[in-house]
């Protein structure tokens, strides 16, 4: 393509949610500050998922349409790809986001999309713009260097206020926004497609703009989505100063092993830094299934992330995944136990999803023995991709030798319904049935 003068970048909508405006498409917002930072004669909009594909004349203003692509959008994705084509056959559809790192392969046989960019986009969107791409694919990968030195997030110009208002997020009553402060993870987890990526942090510079941007638009709280935040004590203690001194509340994500490495050090010093939840994945109250997916923590580190805390104030949500390899009666009820007795304030329950690019999912597709069955239910063979879905339900397209998907079923709706967490109101709320009180603590936190 020639070099593009105008671009428009798009998040696909999510019709599965019961609440698709809760936390905005920071990666656009990257994306149109590094544009702006390399082509600086390139007008970008980031716009919103308000768009209607049989009214789409108006795409005709731009030379380039980005997409960002989650797995359960996939199918939205290439219905709003066509649409773009059929309304403006000149304009040059790019997409990116998490579907196309794993699931690039099928992409590549669309026509409607001229450019698939499965990694970091910033600069491998420069190439495209610039009229410099040497494929079809671009991958690229920025730096640890490229990360502390690239550009932070408009959250300034009108387009990027208009879009980011359109978001409502509540942090204990605080109008709150998103932040992240680093990419990648660490960890092994086998069921998780982001295991082993690199950790590339932004510059302790970058992010205290950031957080006079969000104080400036009136935001008083934030959710670090870092995958791991609460990682090293030395690391983010300057971090959480940063916060504290702008006097923002924040929730940021742990891991169980990670958090008490410190002793009681680590939620001290989030809770005398603004932090007002912990979020982690528990995944399970068995360890033997902990231990089959290589979580690298124990039962027991879990229930103490959990006891550090609460200690100093700290609200804690837990992610527990149903259906691991290896799941039975016996360990279900060992993550019963754990929801009921370790004092947790809210949980999110899901039923496993292979993703591609999990380990897990490298050996179901190689014929590896795994104690797991994909049976998947999206129309084009592939799984659905949604861990939440709308009526705070979720998808049930595994099973393992012990539980069929109708047990795994069974089990969620029981523990969803017995201990009524916040996370999943609209599936309890309006149910016809009593509950006994002295059994449900997330119900009124």
């Amino acid at each position: 393509m020639l070099p593009a003068s105008n671009l428009l970048l798009l998040s696909c909508r999510s019709p599965f949610l019961d609440d698709a405006k809760v936390y905005p498409p920071l990666a656009n917002f990257y994306l149109k500050s590094y544009v702006e930072r390399y082509l600086p004669d390139t007008r970008v909009i980031v716009g919103d998922d308000d768009y209607d594909v049989e009214h789409l004349a108006w795409v005709r203003d731009y030379d380039a349409v980005g997409i960002s692509i989650m797995t359960p959008q996939r199918h939205e994705a290439l219905r709003l790809a066509a649409a773009i084509k059929a309304a403006s056959p000149r304009t040059t559809v790019i997409a990116g986001g998490p579907h196309v790192k794993h699931y690039w392969q099928d992409l590549a046989r669309e026509p409607v999309f001229d450019f698939l960019v499965p990694l970091d986009g910033e600069k491998a969107l420069v190439a495209i713009l610039a009229g410099q791409a040497s494929s079809r694919t671009l991958s690229s990968v920025l730096t640890r260097e490229e990360i502390a030195t690239q550009p932070r997030p408009d959250r300034t110009s009108d387009n990027a206020i208009q879009i980011l208002r359109r978001y409502r997020y509540l942090l204990c009553g605080r109008p709150a926004t998103t932040l992240m402060t680093a990419r990648g993870c660490p960890e092994r987890c086998t069921f998780c497609e982001e295991a082993l990526t690199a950790v590339r942090w932004s510059s302790l510079d970058s992010i205290g703009h950031q957080l006079d941007d969000i104080r400036a638009a009136g935001w008083r709280a934030v959710y670090i989505f870092d995958d791991l935040f609460a990682i090293s004590l030395p690391k983010i203690q300057p971090i959480c100063q940063q916060l504290s001194k702008r006097e923002l509340w924040y929730r940021c994500n742990a891991q169980a092993r990670y958090f008490t490495k410190w002793g009681e050090d680590m939620a001290q010093l989030l809770a005398n830094t603004g932090c007002v939840e912990v979020a982690f994945g528990a995944e399970s109250g068995s360890q033997r299934i902990l231990d089959n997916v290589q979580k690298r923590c124990t039962v027991e580190q879990n229930y103490q992330t959990v006891r550090y805390a609460k200690k100093y104030g700290i609200q804690v949500k837990a992610f527990i995944l149903l259906g691991l390899p290896g799941e039975n009666a016996g360990t279900l009820a060992e993550t019963e136990a754990f929801i009921r007795d370790s004092g947790i304030d809210d949980f999110q329950c899901a039923v496993y999803m292979p993703f591609r690019g999990t380990a897990i999912r490298q050996a179901l597709d190689h014929g590896t023995a795994i104690d797991l069955q994909l049976r998947p239910a999206g129309s084009d063979g592939e799984i659905t991709g949604a861990y939440g879905i709308k009526g705070g339900q979720t998808a049930y397209e595994v099973r393992t030798c012990a539980l069929s998907a109708e047990d795994l079923r069974q089990h969620r709706d029981h523990l969803v319904s017995r201990y009524r967490p916040r996370s999943h109101r609209s599936s309890w709320q309006n149910e016809d049935c009593f509950f006994d009180e002295a059994i449900s603590p997330y119900a009124d936190v």
